[in-house]
């Protein structure tokens, strides 16, 4: 869908893009909790990948130096960060919300590596989407069971066409949607986690252009399921 942007990452758009086809045909936090840290055991799976929770939880200094100490190296911004197996890290906001989900591809924008450094956890209040791409798993299920790093974040469960949906809520009360689907029968090939905050998911990207807020779109997928 983003045909005018050059991206290794071409995976995160066949994501999303089946997210949004199978969501277009279906007929914020409050704080209180311990802040995250990189010493935190949930930061890192057993496979040395950086986690979801890391992902929505750590500020963005404290994410890079945790990506860095894991082996990741910043590829570029079409990249993101990168790791051995494939494993990586990749990040994008939009500039725009729009009912027109081509309109919204072509407003992409991947962050700099300056802008991982401010990153909020998880995006913030900003429309960012993240593409964890975790090694060692040989489906994507077990990618996400592995790489969630901790269970307790978990507060519902779907699948749609194949394709695992989890509702999660950071320590930070905001919730997240995540899925993820086999991408390969080699389980030493990377699995792709999609992550996308509040603000993204109101964007319509993932619900063909509906600007519906996460409530509605997991609704959506838990009837789609």
């Amino acid at each position: 869908m983003m045909n005018e942007m050059t991206m290794s990452r071409a995976a995160f758009v066949a994501g999303a893009g089946a997210a949004a086809c199978t969501l277009a045909g279906c007929s914020g936090g409050a704080g209180g909790a311990k802040a995250a840290s990189t010493a935190d055991a949930a930061c890192v799976d057993d496979n040395a990948n950086v986690t979801v929770y890391a992902a929505i939880n750590l500020g963005g200094a404290d994410l890079v130096r945790l990506l860095k100490h894991q082996n990741y190296e910043w590829q570029g911004e079409n990249v993101g960060y990168g790791a051995v197996d494939d494993a990586g890290f990749f990040a994008f906001t939009f500039s725009k919300v729009s009912d027109d989900v081509d309109e919204l591809a072509n407003s992409a924008i991947p962050l700099s590596e300056s802008e991982y450094e401010e990153l909020e956890p998880g995006g913030g209040d900003d429309s960012v989407a993240i593409l964890l791409s975790v090694a060692g798993y040989t489906t994507g299920d077990r990618a996400l069971a592995g790489a969630i790093g901790d269970a307790a974040m978990v507060q519902e469960k779907c699948t749609v066409d194949d394709s695992a949906y989890w509702l999660v809520r950071a320590l930070d009360g905001s919730r997240y949607v995540i899925s993820a689907y086999d991408t390969e029968d080699d389980g030493d090939s990377a699995h792709d986690i999609y992550i996308y905050n509040e603000a993204f998911i109101r964007t319509g990207y993932l619900s063909g252009g509906d600007q519906i807020d996460i409530d509605e779109l997991w609704s959506r997928l838990a009837n789609a399921s």
